[in-house]
């Protein structure tokens, strides 16, 4: 015994919409993930930049750090911002000399925002220099 005609026709558009549905879902899924994949290419991105700032400031930190002081001029950079790919960084560096001149505290610190999520993101690096030459206390042969 055959279906009608107009039941079998009824019964290929309940068909065309679970595969539209089927079809939607997987296109929602699809545009989640590169929206994710996205806005994580975008956070290495600006920590990539926040490592490159942190970095030249600590290697001006550690080229100037038992330098004479002259009166007022600092070699490094002092508290700034610096926007990249519009993306606003402060950058902060700071030498402290330890006990007895011997040796200099060095630290960077890198800051900006993450707009989508709201916290402000933070770099920070910690680093000691020594006056004493690497070779003290080395025997040779």
């Amino acid at each position: 015994m055959t279906k009608p005609q107009g039941q079998q026709q009824g019964m290929a558009l309940v068909e065309a919409l679970i595969a539209s549905a089927i079809l939607g879902i997987g296109l929602v899924g699809a545009t989640q993930l590169t929206l994710k994949t996205l806005h994580t290419a975008s956070q290495n991105r600006q920590l990539t930049v926040a490592q490159q700032l942190a970095e030249e400031a600590m290697d001006c930190l550690r080229a100037t750090a038992f330098m004479p002081a002259q009166a007022g001029a600092d070699p490094c950079p002092g508290p700034q911002m610096v926007q990249i790919h519009g993306v606003p960084y402060t950058l902060q560096a700071q030498s402290v000399t330890g006990a007895a001149g011997h040796w200099r505290d060095l630290k960077v610190r890198v800051r900006w925002p993450d707009p989508p999520t709201g916290p402000e993101n933070l770099l920070e690096w910690h680093s000691s220099v020594s006056l004493m030459p690497s070779w003290v206390g080395v025997s040779l042969p």
